[in-house]
């Protein structure tokens, strides 16, 4: 392969570099490849920088292209306004366009009158991002394009709230073309709100008008989404009782005014059901790997029976459930007629993945592992995980095999074993176990339900064993009932919302261990804005663990809570936040209570500072009802967001340090805290 005679410059070599790629994607190149330079070619690949720039916000460009003929360079300057600059014959050897931007175009004040339906600030921000502190040129730009786009925005805005016949009756754009400030003024014409007023519905069967009926619809607004939520029902309501081919039209009966601003809309809906169809067959298209026994328990549809659209396409949505479809297609055969069948078209997913792992903390400092997944390795639709990490000061090693969808149901069964070592603070954590369970997730409201059997040797090597006596080797075996329920609106980096869990573990002997315990956890995140750059994040969270025999018989050390961290107590590390022993050592606590609050400054989109304040209560013994203590830090941080979380740096003070504790502690981490 040669050295291309087709280069771009100006703008800095990585983006020099990227408008390069662009350039040779769009004339459908090679970018590492010698081409004929003829003069349409030339003159497309200016029009094209032209317009890309133009995207960017610069809506002035310049762009010099420098060409060899023979021996000589002859210069030609394409502008802002595109026009030809070269013969129909011209041809080069080699080109340079030089690019100079010109001055970046932005929303410096946005100023719309006419609309009440809508808060000012709200409407300013369909033109002008909101949501930081500062927000710069780059995150304002001004191009004809998106202006178009965000006043399209905007109407369909008041359309969902009704005002169906809103429009723009005056716009003025000014440009400074020294700093690239744009000042925009619209005046758009908000219009009547547009509620419902009678609803008519003609239904007609087998070819005939069989039923009319009229519901009431008083008061309810006239949107886009009630148009296509009506429409929806009455289609679904023809496919459940077989008549696939039904379809939905409506028209505007008459318009009254009821009263000032409002306007009445009366509608009139037709329904016509078509041809009754039967089920013939269900037949499975594609990826002859998976085995047919396996998707049939997924679709419940018998032959002979009138074919319900809806019970079709749940179970498209069951077998999309079972994680090894990249998708599922769906047709009727033959496309008319009184019988036809059900054909789901099957195009598998990746089915072997490799992910290599990588993170910091400021405990454990840098971890390195991967992460292996095979789905549906013997055609069943089964998957099986391999997970292995190691850090500086942990090891990890674990392997998963479930099976989706259990028995068709929406139930997802387990089989697990791990082996996990820690180095703690002031003992060595070593477990090793498996572990069965189920699990199912309630899709429509967020909630995940999950019980499990555990079988764990559970090991701590500690070096004082007299000050405080505990059970550092033992067997567990248990059973875990889990709940969580997750509504926050972005589980890497959430601004808005809530989640819960509740965990409960009865370990006994009676199911194979050798100690007696219930463990019992439950916690909660809340998020909110305060303001359009300010962000509250509060995280409450506790539990106990608890035995009818004697603690130190029965409790294994290394079920004990370990408070302290870049996740917990920040003034302290990793497991810090922990009652001691008479000899300095961290023990952990049977009982704790921790709170975690925030107040998120978004300076940039992405860089925000954090202010917060953790505390937890500690009972070493008990619920509470002795040797208590409270450990509480204030601190100040960082945050940088990427794809996998907030980058964060993060220092923690304390404010009732024990004697041998420090003052605070610096974390360095990723991944949101609570």
């Amino acid at each position: 392969m040669g050295q291309s005679n087709l280069t771009v410059s100006g703008l800095g070599f990585f983006q020099d570099r990227s408008m390069d790629a662009r350039l040779s994607f769009l004339n459908n190149v090679e970018s590492d490849v010698a081409i004929d330079l003829d003069a349409a070619i030339l003159e497309d690949s200016a029009f094209l920088l032209l317009e890309q720039m133009k995207r960017k916000g610069y809506l002035e460009p310049t762009i010099e292209g420098r060409m060899l003929v023979g021996e000589t360079e002859r210069s030609v300057y394409w502008q802002g306004d595109y026009a030809i600059q070269l013969e129909v014959d011209f041809v080069a050897e080699a080109v340079e366009f030089i690019i100079t931007p010109g001055v970046l175009s932005y929303y410096d004040t946005v100023v719309v009158d006419g609309v009440h339906a809508i808060e000012a600030k709200q409407v300013e921000r369909f033109f002008i991002p909101g949501g930081v502190l500062f927000s710069g040129k780059k995150a304002r730009v001004f191009t004809y394009e998106n202006f178009e786009r965000r006043q399209g925005r905007l109407l369909r805005a008041l359309d969902d709230l009704g005002y169906r016949s809103a429009q723009v009756v005056n716009q003025q754009i000014d440009i400074d073309p020294v700093s690239g400030a744009v000042q925009v003024e619209l005046t758009i014409e908000q219009g009547p709100l547009y509620q419902i007023g009678e609803l008519e519905i003609v239904i007609t069967r087998a070819g005939s008008e069989d039923e009319v009926r009229k519901e009431p619809a008083q008061g309810v607004v006239f949107t886009r989404e009630w148009e296509q939520a009506e429409r929806a029902a009455l289609r679904n309501e023809a496919y459940r009782a077989g008549y696939p081919d039904a379809t939905v039209s409506s028209e505007i009966v008459a318009d009254s005014e009821e009263q000032a601003g409002v306007l009445l809309r009366h509608l009139r809906y037709r329904v016509d059901y078509g041809q009754a169809v039967t089920l013939q067959q269900v037949e499975f298209d594609g990826d002859a790997a998976t085995k047919r026994s396996v998707l049939k328990r997924q679709v419940e549809l018998k032959a002979g029976e009138p074919l319900d659209l809806i019970a079709v396409s749940e179970a498209r949505r069951q077998l999309m459930g079972l994680g090894i479809f990249q998708e599922v297609g769906l047709q009727l055969e033959p496309t008319s007629g009184d019988a036809r069948s059900v054909v789901y078209a099957l195009s598998p997913s990746q089915r072997k993945e490799l992910q290599l792992r990588a993170g910091w903390g400021s405990y454990e400092q840098a971890r390195l592992g991967f992460r292996w997944e095979h789905r549906s390795p013997w055609g069943r639709a089964h998957r099986y995980e391999v997970e292995v990490k190691q850090s500086f000061k942990s090891t990890l090693g674990e392997a998963t095999y479930s099976i989706p969808q259990f028995l068709g149901t929406d139930l997802t069964t387990y089989l697990n074993a791990e082996y996990n070592y820690r180095e703690e603070l002031s003992f060595d954590r070593r477990a090793q176990g498996m572990a069965v369970g189920t699990s199912m997730q309630l899709s429509d409201t967020g909630l995940r339900l999950a019980v499990e059997y555990g079988f764990s040797q559970e090991n701590a090597d500690r070096l004082d064993l007299v000050s405080f006596e505990s059970e550092e080797d033992a067997t567990v075996a248990s059973v875990t009932f889990k709940a969580s329920l997750d509504r926050r609106d972005d589980f890497l980096a959430p601004s808005s919302g809530y989640s819960l869990y509740a965990s409960l573990e009865t370990a006994g002997q009676w199911l194979g261990g050798s100690v007696n315990f219930q463990k019992l956890e439950l916690g909660g995140s809340y998020h909110s804005s305060l303001s359009e750059s300010i962000l509250l994040h509060a995280g409450l969270q506790g539990g106990t663990i608890f035995t009818t025999g004697a603690a130190e018989d029965n409790i294994p050390f290394n079920e004990r809570f370990f408070s302290g961290g870049e996740n917990s107590v920040r003034g302290y590390v990793e497991g810090g936040a922990s009652p001691r022993d008479s000899g300095g050592d961290e023990v952990g606590s049977e009982s704790y209570l921790l709170l975690n609050l925030e107040l998120e400054q978004r300076i940039y989109s992405q860089l925000s500072t954090v202010f917060f304040f953790d505390s937890v209560l500690n009972a070493r013994d008990g619920f509470f009802d002795r040797e208590r203590e409270v450990l509480s830090s204030i601190g100040f941080g960082l945050r940088y967001q990427t794809v996998v979380g907030p980058l964060r740096l993060e220092y923690g003070h304390n404010l009732n340090p024990r004697d041998s504790d420090s003052d605070g502690a610096l974390h360095f981490s990723i991944g949101f805290p609570f």
